[in-house]
């Protein structure tokens, strides 16, 4: 498989200070990133939280949720996340699908709390006066709730008093220079780069080599299902715009694969890892195969079964404790509460055995415990467009509804183009009204 012209020129650059003898540290905004770029590169590669953040301590932990002897499950709690000390030797920093690093402040409601709740200004507070090199594709999908990415933009950085200059690679390289789908990608750029928008634009896919167009949605994914049958899963995916339709995609997959409506978790089943893990090298985004069945455990509500699983891209198989909570949920993991719970309970475990929250030994315990370091993922037979970014496949199937029109015109051209991109051989998508 070729290395893209974006990843060679990476690997040149870090070959180069290699051989100068300068300190450089490669990083990605995600867990299938940094996979894909320690692939195609050679290089040690870390995510960004991975350099920036280490645990801290468990907040809010009080003496009277341990008054009786099952713990309360009331009071506030979260998991503080500190960042690391900046640096004081000159390295060079390269981050790749930067597109995807926040300027915002995270959900404060979330159960953890990393730094002061914006990535970037984490970011800068610890490389200091360190150059960096953002690598990315400001077309791509913005971070979660933001209508750009203010690591490639010029203007935010320098408004952030950041001295900033940008190179623009003009080729999208990722497929054969002879595969239309890098003409549909091209225009749809040009598109996200208009002023001005008719009320719904149309996807221009019409007559396209490489680019497959089926007579409704039901064809497409009869197809699709098909040459998952045929052909494995290894490069093939499907792509939703909404969770809920992912939802539909995984349900009739698995009726299709295993001949009934809404079974269980079984053996052969595709999972998508929603979130990374600790206890193995497992990265949110990975796609793994259930191997084998196990126990089914509980903790209070929350319900787990031993797995076996196999990592689809490296082989390797690992024995884990899989949430079901989270499979059978579009949320890819726990809520507030059941994190609160599973917390509580490991802190009443650990006090039955006289080890003090926050202390050395109670952090230890905790990268070990198996209902904390639990497999977190949801069935992965479709995945939605944020979570295909990073990635490539042979063939992609494209599911598209009308509902995509409730997003601005400059943010679903976006969309459309980081999900066409996705596909190095050939694209499918249904021949509907919103096709030209």
């Amino acid at each position: 498989m070729p290395v893209p012209v974006k990843l060679f020129l990476m690997q040149l650059l870090g070959n180069w200070l290699e051989k100068k003898e300068y300190k450089f540290c490669m990083l990605a905004s995600t867990g299938r990133a940094a996979a894909v770029l320690r692939g195609k590169t050679g290089f040690t590669t870390k995510t960004v939280h991975g350099e920036l953040y280490h645990f801290s301590k468990v907040d809010g932990i009080d003496e009277s949720m341990f008054v009786s002897d099952k713990p309360a499950s009331k009071g506030q709690m979260s998991l503080q996340f500190a960042t690391r000390i900046p640096d004081k030797d000159k390295i060079l920093y390269i981050v790749d699908e930067a597109s995807m690093l926040s300027g915002d402040f995270a959900d404060t409601a979330f159960f953890a709390t990393f730094g002061s709740g914006v990535l970037l200004n984490d970011f800068f507070e610890v490389v200091g006066k360190n150059k960096v090199i953002f690598v990315g594709d400001p077309c791509q999908l913005p971070p979660v709730g933001q209508s750009f990415s203010p690591a490639l933009n010029i203007r935010w950085l320098r408004d952030n008093q950041r001295n900033a200059i940008a190179v623009t690679l003009k080729m999208i390289e990722r497929t054969d220079a002879t595969n239309d789908i890098l003409k549909l990608a091209g225009e749809v750029r040009k598109m996200a780069d208009y002023k001005t928008f008719m009320a719904r634009p149309k996807l221009p896919a019409s007559n396209l080599v490489n680019v497959v167009l089926h007579a409704t949605e039901r064809s497409l994914f009869t197809h699709y299902s098909n040459t998952c049958k045929n052909s494995g899963m290894n490069e093939t995916l499907a792509i939703a715009r909404s969770n809920r339709k992912v939802q539909q995609i995984n349900r009739a997959m698995r009726r299709d694969r295993f001949g009934m409506l809404d079974i269980p978790l079984q053996e052969n089943d595709v999972l998508l890892v929603t979130q990374n893990n600790y206890a193995v090298p497992l990265t949110n985004g990975d796609f793994v195969v259930v191997l084998q069945l196990g126990e089914i455990k509980w903790v209070e509500t929350l319900k787990f079964q031993d797995v076996r699983v196999k990592s689809v891209s490296s082989e390797k198989e690992y024995n884990l404790l899989l949430s079901l909570d989270i499979l059978n949920s579009s949320k890819g993991n726990f809520t507030n509460e059941q994190s609160k719970r599973l917390m509580i309970d490991f802190s009443y475990r650990m006090r039955t055995e006289d080890i003090a929250a926050n202390s050395a030994k109670y952090k230890e315990h905790m990268l070990k415990d198996e209902f904390l370091n639990c497999l977190r993922a949801t069935y992965g037979y479709a995945v939605t467009c944020h979570k295909a970014q990073g990635g490539e496949w042979s063939q992609v199937y494209l599911f598209l509804d009308k509902g995509m029109y409730g997003m601005p015109p400059n943010e679903l051209c976006k969309w459309w183009y980081t999900a066409i991109t996705r596909a190095r051989v050939t694209l499918h998508l249904e021949k509907a009204w919103w096709v030209s």
